[in-house]
């Protein structure tokens, strides 16, 4: 793999400082850390040791539980939404291991000593240049309507293991919503519903009620290239695809951009 002249072969050339969070504090914490470094993941520590992950993810289907609607995030523990189960390797691995490798785990901790140091999605993005354009490495958009109920689109996340969908009216793009939009929105049920009407509240909460409609987004002719730099820019793990006639038509996420790396 190459980028601006230099040549990444091996796990080493493309870690980097790992940002972490220890396994006693409360989530709300967390979430300060992961705004603060620009970071979907954080490594769970303890006694200096890594014992799991934690992302936004996590964060926003245990926020979002219907039994959590309750608890805000400043009561919980990093343990209620953190998942122990994360890859370790050295960090002499080809790249062309660590590839397949991260398609199948998310984050992989490189154990070169201290500091720890990691590989997510966005190493891998960061000096990926795919060529072509959108139309040639997109995949099929999976999509809701703004009048979709929010708890029926957040078991279809979960069902298919996406952290966001596109919203599309009539096959134009009006919103995204995201788990992080969905767990926030159930959780200020806390302060504004009483309780005993929480949940006949909540399953009547539509997408188009908390989805947000400043999308950024690509066409089929933009290069592959300006789709990578769109994401980073803006800090999004996605980008939805248009038509020259503002037709949904496909997604480019950094999964993708991984996938097609050769």
């Amino acid at each position: 793999m190459r980028y601006n002249n230099f040549t990444f072969t091996t796990a080493s050339d493309l870690a980097s400082d790992a940002c972490f969070v220890n396994k006693s504090d409360r989530i709300s914490h967390a979430l300060d850390l992961m705004e603060k470094n620009k970071v979907s993941q954080l490594l769970v520590m303890n006694d200096g040791e890594v014992v799991g992950i934690l992302t936004k993810q996590g964060i926003a289907r245990t926020l979002g539980a219907i039994d959590d609607i309750a608890k805000p995030a400043s009561s919980l523990h990093v343990t209620k939404a953190m998942n122990d189960t994360f890859t370790v390797i050295s960090g002499a691995l080809p790249v062309g291991e660590v590839s397949r490798l991260l398609e199948s785990s998310g984050v992989i901790v490189v154990a070169n000593g201290q500091p720890v140091r990691w590989i997510t999605y966005k190493e891998i993005v960061k000096v990926s240049r795919p060529e072509g354009v959108a139309g040639d490495i997109m995949e099929p958009p999976l999509t809701c309507s703004p009048v979709d109920r929010v708890s029926h689109t957040r078991r279809r996340m979960i069902d298919e293991n996406v952290w966001w969908m596109a919203v599309v009216e009539d096959e134009k793009l009006v919103g995204i919503i995201t788990e992080n939009d969905i767990a926030k929105a159930m959780s200020q049920f806390r302060d504004v519903v009483r309780s005993q009407y929480q949940d006949s509240r909540v399953r009547k909460l539509l997408v188009g009620d908390i989805m947000v409609a400043d999308v950024v987004f690509a066409r089929t002719n933009t290069p592959c290239a300006e789709v990578v730099d769109l994401m980073l820019k803006h800090d999004v793990e996605g980008v939805p695809i248009l038509d020259l006639t503002d037709t949904m038509v496909g997604v480019i996420t950094q999964s993708t951009v991984l996938r097609k790396l050769e």
